[in-house]
């Protein structure tokens, strides 16, 4: 009778630690899924700085590819960049005189975050942009100029009168660009 007491003894004892077991893996189970959560949450920072890291690529891609752009003469923006980002040059300057009035734009690449101003005083108007108004009206227009620091002046100056729309009767006609692979055209004609 001892050894029955002593073996039905054993099987409730294991069968107790067994179901002990199984609230401890329950429990086990639910500290993993904490430590899930505190893993996820690693992660994401983790994530978030190498999105500062990779901001910091892009950046270099993205004068890297400003870079090959001016190279060669390339202007046409890439699927999903900005269109600033195709252009060759950092900045450019036009100021049109005309008997009637004057046709003034200005760009400036400033490391990604692009400011414009654009005046127009010909024909009795008297329009005056800047900020972003300024910079929807250049992104129809800075694209088109597929101009590098080795074009010539007359290149330049056919260039732009096409693509501002403006005509060549100009009593004075100055262009200023610096482009990316460091060089620059000053083109004036009076």
């Amino acid at each position: 009778m001892k050894k029955f007491t002593l073996s039905a003894g054993t099987v409730v004892l294991a069968a107790g630690l067994a179901a002990c077991g199984e609230d401890e893996n329950t429990d086990y189970t639910d500290n993993e899924g904490a430590e899930n959560v505190m893993n996820n949450e690693l992660a994401e920072e983790n994530d978030m700085d190498n999105n500062d890291t990779n901001g910091i690529t892009d950046n270099e891609d993205n004068y890297t590819n400003n870079e090959e752009n001016a190279e060669n003469g390339n202007a046409a923006s890439e699927a999903g960049d900005d269109w600033y980002e195709g252009l060759a040059f950092s900045e450019f300057e036009l100021d049109a005189e005309y008997e009637d009035g004057e046709y003034e734009a200005e760009y400036e690449y400033n490391d990604g975050n692009p400011e414009a101003e654009i005046e127009d005083t010909r024909d009795g108007n008297d329009v005056e942009m800047e900020g972003q108004e300024a910079l929807d009206e250049l992104e129809q227009i800075l694209p088109q100029l597929e101009l590098t620091s080795e074009s010539r002046d007359d290149e330049v100056f056919e260039a732009v009168l096409a693509a501002f729309d403006l005509e060549d009767d100009y009593d004075e006609l100055e262009v200023e660009i610096e482009f990316f692979d460091g060089g620059e055209t000053d083109a004036e004609d009076e």
